[in-house]
């Protein structure tokens, strides 16, 4: 009987099962569709969840026992779907689960669980929105991830927004030329500004539309645009504000800091020099930013283990060693 411990990164964009050994080996992965309660029926996120689960278990041989599962999701927003979401999982997984004890908590547990394991730190997660947290001597604070519509500094639909903006304003002459119209343009396949945004307010993902313009932000910012700069720059000072107010919520007066996400990752040789600076200037010293040591489905597992539960000695050693984030696709 091989025993294992689940860890599950439910993601706005996918759904990935880390099957890990007692001892802390990564033995399979499973992939799915997405599974954010927030943006989709329970009934797909529970299929999704479950799908992800089986197509890394099946590729485990022998007898499975299945000590502990660890769901971290987007969209968790306090528990408000959790008996849906337990409820599912034992009918979808049967015999596979039935003496696992769950875990069901926020995605930005495992962001921070991937960059410090089981200590300290401040995280912050820029990816389409963003979101900050920390954890410091038994105390924990959360700041930011109210939802694009809202908030979200520092995330692709938040940068995106921004740029559209600017494209619009120095078309019809409040500020300067910028050479975001003419990316606007060629990324929208448009031959005009009005057809442009046009194509962005009836697209049918409109929040993947103004998002998917961040890139275009960075590529200008990377050519010295003046008005990319600045939004960047802008951005910038919202992340730093975020990370800095969690430590001070925590009380601490030094705490690392680790920032992941798709966007931070794409764009990180341009906008990590910015945001260290801006840190260490609001902190009054030099700041160094981290990077995820693990993979979040892998990271997910380590959350039982904040709570009480006890895995090999080894476990925490072997995990670094064989979910490398440095090897996530």
């Amino acid at each position: 009987m091989v025993k294992v411990i689940l860890g599950i990164d439910g993601g706005a964009t996918k759904t990935e099962a880390a099957v890990i050994s007692y001892d802390g080996v990564l033995l399979a992965l499973g992939q799915a569709g997405p599974s954010n309660p927030a943006a989709l029926p329970i009934n797909e996120v529970c299929d999704n969840i479950s799908t992800s689960i089986i197509n890394a278990l099946r590729k485990v041989s022998g007898d499975i026992n299945v000590i502990a599962l660890s769901l971290s999701m987007a969209g968790y927003l306090g528990g408000v779907w959790d008996s849906e979401i337990r409820k599912c999982i034992k009918s979808k997984l049967g015999d596979y689960v039935k003496d696992a004890r769950i875990y069901i908590t926020e995605d930005i547990e495992a962001a921070h669980a991937s960059a410090f394991l089981t200590g300290d730190g401040a995280v912050g997660i820029l990816g389409t929105g963003s979101n900050f947290y920390g954890k410091y001597a038994g105390k924990r604070a959360r700041v930011g991830g109210w939802g694009h519509l809202i908030d979200d500094e520092g995330g692709a639909y938040h940068i995106g927004a921004l740029g559209l903006s600017t494209v619009v304003r120095s078309y019809d002459g409040r500020i300067g030329e910028t050479i975001l119209v003419k990316y606007a343009l060629s990324q929208y396949s448009a031959s005009s500004v009005e057809e442009l945004v046009a194509k962005v307010y009836s697209a049918k993902d409109v929040k993947g539309a103004v998002a998917s313009f961040a890139r275009s932000v960075f590529n200008a910012a990377k050519e010295g645009d003046k008005e990319a700069l600045s939004i960047l720059r802008r951005e910038t000072e919202e992340i730093a504000l975020a990370l800095t107010t969690v430590v001070k919520r925590l009380g601490a007066t030094e705490l690392p800091i680790a920032l992941m996400g798709g966007t931070y990752m794409a764009n990180r040789d341009l906008w990590r020099p910015m945001i260290e600076e801006e840190l260490s200037k609001l902190m009054s010293k030099q700041v160094t930013v981290s990077e995820p040591l693990i993979r979040q489905s892998c990271a997910a597992s380590v959350i039982p283990i904040n709570a009480g539960e006890r895995f090999s000695d080894s476990y925490l050693t072997n995990i670094v060693n064989s979910c490398s984030a440095k090897h996530e696709q």
